[in-house]
């Protein structure tokens, strides 16, 4: 599968930010979400450029951490589409 990613990209807490749009090809129908925003990263820093910041932790849908907002549904340990 093939996806387009706009995603916020922002410095610092006092740097303006900017919406970055980015294609993720050739993804698994079972590659989770963070997965594939590591594959992501994989690339951006091959090419040298920043990687997408985001906050992780058991990776198991129990603690929360990653808990997304996808499309303005919620994921994460209590809904079912944990991501």
């Amino acid at each position: 599968m093939n996806f387009k990613l706009r995603i916020w990209r922002q410095p610092n807490r006092k740097s303006p930010g900017k919406l970055a749009d980015y294609e993720v090809l050739d993804i698994s129908p079972n590659t989770s979400f963070l997965e594939m925003l590591d594959i992501l990263n994989e690339t951006l820093l091959g090419r040298g450029d920043e990687p997408i910041a985001f906050e992780s932790d058991c990776r198991e849908g129990i603690c929360g951490t990653c808990s997304l907002t996808i499309n303005g549904e919620a994921h994460g340990p209590d809904h079912p589409g944990a991501v």
